[in-house]
């Protein structure tokens, strides 16, 4: 993997949240985003991805008009 900088990472986050016009994005739609820019790649961790994300966003769980489970999104702090 090249030598990505969490501060390339934490501009994507951004700019990924401005251009959806969103407060949330589902998890795997995410990581599929972020792995076509080029900035995270499958099967690691601890990546400057991660660390960015830590930083700015929280994981929340979307429920079902019953209250299940639904999914688990990134929203930005």
């Amino acid at each position: 993997m090249k030598n990505i900088k969490v501060e390339w990472c934490k501009n994507f986050v951004k700019k990924t949240f401005e251009k959806k016009h969103c407060k949330g994005i589902e998890i795997g739609c995410f990581w599929n985003m972020a792995e076509r820019s080029g900035l995270w790649e499958r099967r690691t961790y601890g990546t400057p991805m991660s660390e960015a994300l830590e930083k700015l966003t929280t994981v929340e769980t979307a429920k079902d008009v019953n209250g299940d489970f639904a999914y688990h999104f990134f929203k930005l702090k």
